[in-house]
């Protein structure tokens, strides 16, 4: 099927893309949005200078009908799922978001009820919409580059005032290999030390549950779960989080789950594969000194 991939310059996210591409063709092509440098090497490359939906869908579209595109393949980042929508609408064509799995015979999943359901698709005729959720797919080695094609912007409907790029340190949650995660059963945001002393020791990144976001402990940027960060380390510590559905669904790829909570009946433990009933401030320093004897 021919397709189309539209997305930043972001080479983790593109690699995400093109693994889900692969299912359907050997080449795609791709519209990089903004500025920034694209790796990887395409059928056709073509370069948008706005990434505001509103003042992208009629060149979009135009070269969608153009090209005769069957599938266009978008991320679930905010910009993606901001042009997804209207993107579809305009083509007339269907739109399934938040995929998270592609089978070989076509066959398209997304998750429903907080991944307590899944609902199977079968794609008949294109062109149709698709928003991949980040960390289901491996992300592909992008190598070589491909020279772009600058395409017209179309009216400027919305004009950006200002850009406020939230500063970050250390390993962005969603790349790092151990999530350390606190959740209302810390108690405090001064007890967040603790578990950002293990992440380091550990090379990790330090999320936190919803419950614990919304008590002003730690920032948004640092929520885990369906309304927050999508994350799949290879090692996940739950602390003091009690496991509600709509954070698992944030966790569901996650390899290796480690719940510490006093409460023996919590759900976490359901998705955990190591589970510590008792009091994290006894258990986390035992971990932290254990780590230490190893080092």
């Amino acid at each position: 099927m021919k397709t189309l991939i539209i997305e930043t310059a972001n080479a983790k996210i593109l690699g995400e893309l093109v693994t889900a591409s692969r299912l359907f063709c050997q080449a795609p092509d791709v519209v990089v949005l903004g500025s920034g440098e694209l790796q990887g090497s395409y059928g056709k490359a073509y370069r948008l200078s706005d990434t505001l939906g509103a003042n992208l869908g009629s060149s979009l579209t135009d070269l969608i009908r153009r090209e005769g595109y069957e599938l266009i393949l978008l991320s679930t980042t905010a910009i993606g799922s901001g042009l997804a929508g209207p993107l579809a609408v305009s083509l007339g064509a269907p739109i399934l978001s938040e995929v998270t799995a592609i089978s070989p015979d076509l066959t398209i999943e997304r998750s429903l009820y907080g991944s307590k359901a899944v609902a199977r698709y079968k794609l008949e005729s294109g062109p149709l919409v698709l928003t991949i959720k980040r960390k289901y797919f491996e992300a592909a080695i992008l190598e070589g580059t491909t020279a772009t094609e600058e395409l017209p912007v179309g009216p400027q409907k919305i004009t950006l005032l200002e850009e406020i790029e939230e500063e970050r340190t250390g390993i962005p949650l969603e790349d790092a290999e151990v999530v350390v995660t606190g959740g209302r059963g810390i108690g405090s945001g001064d007890n967040f030390s603790i578990l950002k002393e293990i992440a380091g020791m550990l090379n990790g990144a330090v999320g936190a549950s919803r419950g614990a976001v919304d008590e002003g402990w730690m920032p948004p940027g640092a929520q885990i779960g369906q309304t927050g960060k999508i994350v799949a380390p290879t090692v996940y510590f739950a602390v003091g989080v009690s496991g509600a559905s709509q954070h698992l669904a944030g966790i569901s790829n996650a390899k290796c789950v480690v719940a510490i909570n006093k409460d023996n009946e919590a759900n976490i433990f359901k998705r955990a594969r190591f589970g510590i009933v008792g009091d994290y401030k006894k258990a986390v320093p035992a971990l932290i000194n254990a780590l230490k004897e190893n080092a």
